[in-house]
Order: C-alpha cells, then structure tokens, then sequence
C-alpha cells in the first residue's frame, strides 16, 4: 500500500515539475515575443522620428529658397536658375528612403506607401511647372501659390508619417 502511494507520489511530484517547466518556457516564450515586439516599435519609432527630422530640416531648406527666389524676383532679377530650388523638391522623396527600408523589415508596407504617394505628388508638381513656364504657355499662374507648393506638400508627408507612426502603434 504505501509503495502504491509512494508511486501515486512520484508521479505526481513528476507532473508537477513538468508542469512548471511547461509553463516557465511558456511564459519565456511570451515574454520573448512581447520583448521582440517593443523592440521592434523602438526601432520604427526611431528611424521614424529621424526621417521626420530630416524632412523638416529638407523642408526649412525648401522654404530658404523659394522665399531666395520670390527675392530675387522682387529685386528685379526676372532670369534665375531655379536647379536648386528644383533638386531639392526632387529630394525630398530621398528623406523617406531610410523609413523605407525599415517597413520592408518590420512595416507592413504603411510607410512605403507614404514614400510613393510623396514621389507621385511631386512629380506631378515638377510636371505642372514645367507646363506652366514652358515658352508656349499663356496660362495665367500666382507665383507665390505655385512656389510654396512643394513646401505644402512636404509639410502635408510631415504630418502623414507622424499619422501613420502613431497609428502603426495603436495597431
């Protein structure tokens, strides 16, 4: 009899110790993926915060010239060379790249979505310009809308790829 109970015990010590070795690598194991997860929001929240950073400071740039431009213009200077103030609206989309390459490992594709609608919208401001101070043109045109333009528009994916980082979060 007591060698049944004696059997009933260790089987049940056993079990118990099983038991709490399932459960420890259980609980490891949530613990890993919820501490993967963190991690992986740090590093989004990161790169995000310094790709907003680098807009901003490529949308201030931006901002210089146009106000460079309408100066020039106001002195008197009708014939300007308009390169830089163009290759900095052409990389504006370059500001996104980092946030980019960091959706393709962690993302869900939010972020390259924001890149691509920016380079769409741009290119079609470059088109539009282009048309509107083409020798052929007669159409009539207000020069400070048109030149802040692209200004607005880096300011309207400044506050998109905070939208979209804080929504990421909350997803």
């Amino acid at each position: 009899m007591f060698e049944n109970l004696s059997l009933g015990l260790d089987i049940a010590t056993a079990l118990s110790v099983i038991g709490a070795a399932g459960a420890f690598i259980w609980n490891s194991i949530r613990a890993n993926k919820k501490s993967q997860k963190e991690r992986r929001k740090e590093i989004i929240k990161s790169y995000a915060f310094d790709v907003a950073d680098n807009l901003y400071d490529a949308m201030i740039e931006l901002a210089r010239e146009s106000n460079s431009i309408r100066d020039r213009l106001r002195d008197g200077e009708t014939t300007q060379n308009l390169n830089p103030w163009r290759d900095l609206i052409t990389n504006l989309y370059y500001t996104l790249v980092p946030i980019e390459t960091i959706d393709e490992v962690y993302g869900d594709g939010r972020f390259i979505k924001l890149a691509v609608d920016l380079q769409k919208e741009m290119d079609q401001f470059i088109s539009d310009f282009l048309k509107l101070i083409g020798p052929e043109s007669t159409e009539q045109w207000d020069f400070d809308e048109v030149i802040n333009r692209p200004f607005e528009l880096a300011r309207k994916y400044h506050v998109k790829l905070f939208r979209e980082t804080k929504d990421y979060f909350e997803d």
